[in-house]
């Protein structure tokens, strides 16, 4: 099965760009906003084994086409945000930071809310 690719063409050459790269840059985009809840460590563990095995970190879907790319999220809360809030920031960074980063146009950013978690306490002693 063949990656899913972006390309951009213009007068200087080619540029192709995976699919996994706008992934990445959408997951990241989507982290850096307040409220937002992920998975604390690479391990699996922290929130992902506290609320039953469900990794509360952003899922993401993308479709390329040869104009654009759209981009689905499902992300869980932070309890205390205003959860349309959240979403609206997830939709404003992931498209930004696609756009800047990637050079791709974005077409739309669908922001689905799949739960509401207690927060996450941060140590600030790390």
């Amino acid at each position: 099965m063949a990656d899913k690719r972006v390309e951009i063409i213009d007068e200087d050459g080619r540029i192709s760009i995976a699919e996994d790269v706008i992934s990445s840059i959408a997951r990241i985009a989507a982290e850096k906003v307040d409220g937002i809840a992920h998975s604390s460590g690479s391990s699996g563990g922290g929130l992902m084994s506290i609320f039953g095995g469900e990794d509360v970190a952003p899922n993401i879907k993308t479709e390329l086409s040869d104009e654009d790319v759209r981009v689905e999220l499902r992300i869980s809360v932070e309890y205390g945000y205003p959860v349309h809030e959240v979403a609206q920031g997830v939709q404003q960074n992931v498209q930004r930071d696609i756009e800047e980063l990637a050079g791709v146009n974005v077409a739309n950013v669908d922001v689905f809310v799949k739960k509401v978690v207690p927060p996450h306490t941060h140590n600030e002693e790390e």
